[in-house]
């Protein structure tokens, strides 16, 4: 009986409230403190509303250093990609300039 109670209060707990204080819909929100680092709860889409409820259960410490972690590697690793992309599209361009200028040498070679 405690089982079937815990699962149903647990499922309970992780549904959208239907209202917050204001009768307006909360939103689904990502915290990203330290201490709840992309754990989700429901807020009110007026602030000042103070409406808060969280839908995922407590994050573990190991969680709570883990997932920081790979956010930053991953912001490291677009950043990366994004510096990647601006030195391809220079090179593509400096290759296009160059096969632009032996045309043009090829060009004025075969006229003399």
């Amino acid at each position: 009986m405690e089982a079937s109670s815990s699962t149903s209060s647990s499922l309970r707990r992780k549904r959208a409230p239907f209202r917050c204080y204001y009768a307006k819909k909360p939103v689904l929100v990502v915290s990203w403190t330290p201490d709840n680092p992309g754990r989700r709860f429901y807020g009110c889409p007026n602030y000042w509303c103070k409406f808060f409820q969280w839908r995922d259960d407590e994050i573990c410490e190991r969680g709570k250093v883990l997932i920081p972690e790979k956010r930053q590697r991953i912001i490291r690793l677009e950043a990366e990609v994004a510096r990647c992309y601006k030195r391809e599209k220079f090179y593509t361009m400096a290759l296009a300039f160059l096969l632009v200028i032996c045309g043009i040498c090829l060009f004025n070679c075969m006229g003399s």
